[in-house]
């Protein structure tokens, strides 16, 4: 990949896409830069920790009703369960694709936004943020809504099995209903910075589409969880709902919210649709049934561990940009050593307890057989994948953290859909490895965009300059 950078600011690789505004004159910079301490590693360690505990737990039950959707859909006593796993894994598969990448990652513009007002002690622009995410995802719904409606005919027109389309098409409508309460809780989430609150998807006499009914049911709860948080901690809301609701004022944020949630969307979409297209092209193997089974087994395992990442990612994104609003360049840079580190020492201890579970995890999911024996074999040889995924996702997060949230995504692109994507097509299509030349590909490009952030993040950006910018933002 061929990069040119201007002298003036090497740090930003897209300056001129993604840099909001020139930043303004601070005329307290090389006090406040003189004044910063020397950070210390281990305190360092101790808030970083701080922030991943209840972060991690959230993310791990917010993660649980889909990933129990699977569960209950392969354990239905029924000739048809790997018809339902297969169907429950293509609807969720549309649905991520379409509607939860998309509205989850437009949300990510308050990761960087709110981080840093809160680390400039700008409280009052919290909330105007969040009125501004609100308008911009009700609008988005629309077209979400519209596409979801017709699951089973796109499935059917992807050469999908016709019976596992009918019953994801079914299973999607039931879902439908509780995504706008997702994304209302996630902009609440974000900015309240709650501890752990979920409810399980349940399976009820209902059948397989009572799964998608139950998933649908505790997303529409979600946001009512987080009524006695606020109950409990009314400073907390009081903090940054300064104002009611100012429709012009949140509008005159769009712009803003948009030049960040969009890079942010591409980043998160150009990962999750990676994914899906590997499902995707798993339904196209010979003996489809039994290798979308598998690999959703796969898909599933990869992301139970995932949410420990993901857990990491946010806490360095809140700590990162905290740090950067608050002027503080040196702290922000220790945090991101500190928790890629946490990070690589968790990715070791999975990979070794997945190799040694490979026999009997799949069993979780789907009784013996050549599903379950597919999904083992793959298993044990894929594991040190984990090692890229994981410092893969926190970095990530100190991307968003440091509002460079177009860089990420340009390697994302770049790093799926020119070599990982393709090469585990070729491997799975052309050279017969089937699912576990799939991933073989996706950890190619796991690893390219891994390498290509850590060159940027090393060799390209001046924490001083990220720390104006982040300051300048939220003078806005």
């Amino acid at each position: 990949m061929s990069l040119q950078l201007s002298h003036h600011d090497k740090s930003d690789l897209g300056e001129s896409f993604a840099r909001i505004s020139t930043p303004s004159p601070l005329p307290e910079r090389d006090f406040h830069r003189n004044d910063e301490p020397t950070p210390q590693t281990v305190e360092e360690v101790k808030t970083l920790l701080k922030l991943v505990g209840p972060v991690m737990i959230t993310t791990f039950l917010e993660f649980l009703p889909g990933f129990m959707s699977i569960i209950l859909a392969g354990n239905i006593d029924s000739p048809l369960s790997q018809h339902y796993i297969d169907a429950a894994t293509f609807s969720i598969i549309l649905l991520n694709i379409t509607s939860l990448s998309v509205g989850l990652g437009l949300a990510s513009a308050l990761d960087t936004l709110s981080s840093q007002a809160y680390g400039a002690k700008r409280f009052e622009k919290i909330g105007v943020y969040f009125q501004t995410g609100v308008v911009v995802l009700t609008v988005i719904h629309v077209p979400m809504l519209f596409i979801n409606s017709f699951t089973e005919p796109i499935l059917k027109g992807l050469g999908q099995d016709a019976e596992v389309a009918h019953l994801a098409g079914q299973f999607s409508r039931w879902m439908l209903p509780g995504v706008p309460c997702l994304f209302l809780y996630e902009l609440l989430r974000k900015r309240s910075g709650t501890s752990s609150m979920s409810l399980r998807g349940t399976a009820w006499p209902t059948g397989f589409n009572g799964i998608a009914m139950g998933r649908s049911l505790g997303n529409f709860v979600l946001p009512l969880l987080l009524v006695p948080y606020f109950m409990w901690r009314p400073h907390h809301l009081r903090q940054w709902w300064c104002q009611p609701w100012d429709l012009k004022a949140a509008m005159g944020y769009v712009g803003l919210f948009l030049r960040l949630g969009v890079p942010g969307m591409l980043m998160l979409a150009m990962d999750m649709w990676a994914f899906e297209a590997l499902s995707i092209l798993a339904g196209l193997l010979p003996d489809s049934v039994v290798a979308v089974a598998a690999h959703s087994v796969l898909v599933n395992v990869d992301l139970l561990v995932y949410t420990t990442f993901a857990g990491l990612s946010v806490a360095a994104n809140i700590r990162v940009g905290n740090c950067l609003g608050a002027d503080k360049p040196k702290t922000a840079k220790l945090a991101r050593t500190v928790a890629l580190t946490i990070t690589l020492a968790l990715t070791l201890f999975f990979t070794g307890l997945i190799f040694g579970l490979s026999d009997y995890i799949p069993l979780l999911f789907l009784d013996k057989g050549k599903s379950a024996d597919l999904a083992s074999h793959v298993m044990a040889i894929i594991s040190p994948q984990k090692i890229v995924d994981g410092l893969n996702a926190v970095t990530q997060g100190v991307f968003r953290g440091a509002g460079k949230q177009r860089d990420a995504a340009i390697a994302n692109a770049v790093a799926y859909y020119i070599f990982g994507v393709p090469f585990g097509a070729l491997l799975a299509l052309q050279c017969d490895l089937g699912v576990i030349g799939l991933w073989i590909g996706m950890t190619l490009g796991n690893f390219l965009a891994l390498s290509t952030m850590a060159v940027l993040m090393k060799r390209y950006w001046d924490w001083d300059c990220i720390a104006d910018d982040a300051r300048a933002r939220t003078n806005l």
